[in-house]
């Protein structure tokens, strides 16, 4: 395991120490927990925002499609 070194405010120490007392946790775990509650966080995001690109490329596509139906059934020629 790698060790780091951050710099938090005194506020932000405090409140950290608070409830990571709070919830009977050593201030490593707490930390380690909010790295990776917020990791899996970000990676919602982007899923999301990766899903909604998706999205509307397909629906883009299906308008494109439905404009092409919708000639062909008004076209005079049948």
């Amino acid at each position: 395991m790698t060790v780091i070194t951050v710099r938090l405010s005194d506020k932000l120490l405090r409140d950290l120490d608070r409830h990571a007392d709070a919830i009977h946790l050593p201030r490593a775990e707490y930390i380690r927990l909010s790295i990776e509650n917020m990791n899996v966080t970000i990676k919602k995001k982007e899923q999301i925002e990766r899903l909604k690109k998706a999205s509307l490329l397909v629906r883009n596509e299906s308008m494109r499609v439905n404009k092409e139906f919708d000639r062909i059934e008004h076209d005079p020629k049948d």
